[in-house]
């Protein structure tokens, strides 16, 4: 997990260092799907833009717009949260009145889900769950304790079905649930026995994130229906720890570090931890899987040798695995995949050398 500056926690592979450009390694030359790209761009003051949530009606995301001061040599980037409507849409902003930070990780149907900063005296309010419905982005925080600047402990939304938001709040924080219609009473899915926890995905009565054990010092990648009584730990022994951020068809993906190693490896499970199967290519020092839709997982790696970042995609084994990188243009050096959507549009970003900015991205089937 990576921590921004309003103390809001992004999932891991949020914005980063831009990585060496380097060629790909020799994967899935004959694919059996071919993609296009579109350019979503960079973000509206032509800074770093990422995708991060995708459904065929919306794309969320984030950039980053200005830089501040937080301390004798300090300094933080702060982001915006953004949607797009496909396919030649100019970026809209989404940061309301009275919050100062804000991303956008989710899209399901015509909702986007995310993060704001409450303005508590500048740059340290408290994260909040918020959500934005339709065409004209109507806003609602879902912090379970209100909208109000100085509102604590704080929540986040990470995904939705366009139905049920995934997401966690309170202090230690707890994975919640909410259902559209009934946002003021989210569910408490955080499990006996974990310490802390976060739903990063739903879709209908499944949910998938991970919990955190005080006794083992180590996260699990859990799968839920509904209820914290439901939680299934998907981590077998042979992993130190796991995180699950994707549901396909009776399928959960995500990243792990296997035991004895300190990189993470993408992963695929079905419904349980002896059904593990590790999506790592040969030719990459890590990678992750982020989201999956039927029986396609897409997400990243770092290429051995050269440390570039390429989008990835697969087919329910390391062997299947597409390099994404090789649909963008040769000023495209690096790239991630994010989300895929029910026709299986992948969102991402790529990083132009063209611009010296990281865009948002599609690849179209």
């Amino acid at each position: 997990m990576l921590v921004g500056c309003g103390g809001s926690q992004l999932p891991a592979g949020a914005p980063g260092a831009i990585p060496v450009a380097g060629s790909a390694p020799n994967v899935a030359a004959l694919p059996t799907t071919t993609y296009t790209y579109v350019d979503l761009g960079p973000g509206p003051n032509g800074k770093d833009a990422y995708g991060y949530g995708e459904s065929p009606k919306a794309q969320a995301g984030a950039y980053f717009d200005h830089t501040i001061s937080c301390g004798k040599a300090c300094s933080a980037k702060i982001y915006y949260p953004l949607a797009w409507s496909g396919a030649g849409s100019s970026p809209v902003v989404l940061l309301p009145q009275f919050y100062v930070e804000g991303w956008a990780y989710g899209a399901g149907g015509s909702l986007i889900v995310g993060t704001l900063i409450t303005d508590d005296g500048g740059y340290f309010g408290y994260p909040h769950a918020a959500l934005w419905q339709g065409s004209s982005h109507t806003f609602t925080d879902l912090n379970p304790t209100g909208s109000c600047g100085s509102c604590g402990p704080g929540s986040n939304a990470y995904g939705t079905d366009g139905t049920f938001i995934a997401g966690s709040g309170g202090s230690p924080q707890h994975a919640l649930l909410w259902k559209v219609g009934q946002l003021n009473s989210p569910v408490d899915l955080n499990p006996t026995g974990a310490s802390y926890s976060e739903a990063y995905v739903v879709s209908g009565t499944t949910q998938a994130g991970y919990t955190y054990s005080s006794t083992t010092n180590t996260n699990h990648a859990v799968l839920w229906q509904g209820t914290a009584a439901s939680a299934v730990d998907l981590t077998p022994s042979s992993l130190s720890a796991a995180y699950a951020t994707g549901l396909g068809h009776l399928s959960e993906v995500g990243c792990g570090t296997p035991a004895g190693m300190t990189v993470t490896h993408a992963l695929l499970w079905h419904g349980t931890a002896a059904s593990m199967k590790d999506l790592h290519p040969s030719g990459f020092t890590d990678s992750c899987a982020r989201a999956a839709h039927g029986n396609t997982q897409v997400g990243y790696g770092h290429v051995s040798g050269t440390g570039a970042q390429h989008a990835l995609l697969w087919k329910g084994s390391a062997k299947t695995v597409v390099d994404l990188q090789q649909y963008l243009p040769n000023t495209f050096t690096s790239s991630q995949a994010y989300a895929i959507d029910s026709v299986g549009d992948i969102l991402g970003s790529a990083y132009s050398t063209t611009t010296a900015t990281w865009h948002a991205v599609q690849w179209h089937p």
